[in-house]
């Protein structure tokens, strides 16, 4: 199997579902658009006030030291580290202003594989002190916001396939979002014997002109790009491996402590993924709604329009959302017919849910479900 593959076909490999008790799947906070690109999830006020840990630069640092391109008077004028945290924009700058001066946009890569033992403090030693796979990945999803503010990951299971995406509220460049995805290859390599056999990494942005060092990153693992989100996508089975640094008493200890930790930081919750919540309890029943969602919030429908524009979006480009993604996993998880399944999303009829899905996806609900069992049994 080659370890990188073309671009998918839009919607090809699409993971998405609705939170509901019959049909339970990816509750996706922010799922990716068609192209790619990540949804708006929050405003650029809010997003300013999101914060990295400062831990988060150790890695750069050190592939800052052994790149080739850095001078002596740059690697001189970097500022220590210490235990405080920086906004996300403003780190995010100065990487990319870097990227830029070193010419080298494949430095997010390099970043990851300088990583060392320790680099995550008490997020990495409670994650490797978990009993196996599931609650390892678990755990870091936890406590990512020890190290990042933006962090929104999910893992899902499907089937037979585990899916753990790794998202961020915060839009992020190639760099950053290279760097997130193959450190926690690097962590999860250390954790484990060996690696899954059929994992799959994926990558949101498109494939690049030189893979190499994804190569040398990943080795022979698949890497799939243009997917619907990055992250990876293995065997649910490897879910239940032991983790040979398990240790039951310390992990319960390092839990206790990461809990307080976490509760010492500013709580950051976006009033989209309030309204994304409401959208998914009440759209089977046919009732979603803009005047509903904001009277479950306390609020008018004209507050709401307005909240909802200070985070650059729109009551009906939420819904849409939801439903373009729900509308994925019925059709990819089920044997629901194209009228039942326009029922769940709240159409008044099947026809409407059909129109719809044709603007999203550019084929019909029955098309997208031949095109996903065609691939499935590849």
């Amino acid at each position: 199997m080659s370890s990188v593959n073309p671009q998918p076909k839009p919607n090809q490999y699409r993971r998405v579902a609705l939170a509901h008790p019959k049909h339970r799947g990816p509750n996706w906070q922010s799922p990716a658009r068609p192209n790619g690109e990540i949804s708006p999830t929050v405003s650029a006020r809010h997003q300013s006030e999101l914060c990295y840990s400062t831990i988060l630069s150790k890695p750069f640092y050190a592939a800052l030291r052994a790149h080739p391109k850095a001078t002596p008077e740059l690697v001189a004028a970097l500022p220590p580290l210490s235990d405080a945290r920086r906004t996300i924009v403003e780190a995010e700058a100065q990487l990319n202003a870097l990227v830029k001066f070193l010419g080298d946009p494949d430095f997010g890569l390099r970043a990851a594989r300088s990583t060392q033992i320790g680099d995550y403090e008490v997020l990495e030693y409670v994650t490797a002190s978990a009993a196996n796979v599931r609650e390892a990945i678990e755990t870091v999803f936890r406590y990512s916001r020890l190290v990042n503010d933006a962090a929104d990951f999910r893992l899902e299971v499907h089937g037979s396939k585990a899916y753990a995406i790794l998202h961020s509220i915060v839009p992020l460049e190639r760099p950053s979002a290279d760097f997130r995805t193959a450190a926690f290859y690097v962590s999860v390599s250390r954790w484990l014997k060996e690696m899954p056999e059929a994992l799959e990494v994926w990558f949101t942005h498109p494939q690049p002109d030189d893979t190499s060092e994804y190569r040398e990153t990943f080795g022979t693992t698949k890497i799939v790009f243009g997917a619907p989100f990055d992250g990876y996508v293995f065997d649910a089975h490897w879910l239940d491996v032991p983790l040979p640094s398990a240790d039951n008493k310390l992990h319960s200890l390092l839990r206790k402590h990461a809990e307080q930790m976490l509760g010492q930081l500013p709580q950051a919750n976006s009033l989209v993924s309030q309204v994304r919540h409401h959208i998914l309890q009440t759209m089977p029943d046919g009732s979603v709604s803009a005047d509903r969602v904001a009277s479950r919030l306390h609020m008018s429908r004209r507050t709401l329009t307005r909240h909802l524009a200070d985070e650059g979006t729109t009551f009906k480009s939420l819904l849409d959302e939801a439903r373009r993604h729900s509308a994925g996993h019925y059709l990819q998880t089920t044997e629901l017919s194209i009228e039942d399944i326009a029922f769940l999303l709240g159409f008044s009829e099947s026809a409407a849910f059909v129109r719809a899905f044709k603007r999203w996806t550019h084929n019909t609900p029955a098309e997208y479900r031949r095109l996903h069992r065609v691939r499935e049994s590849a």
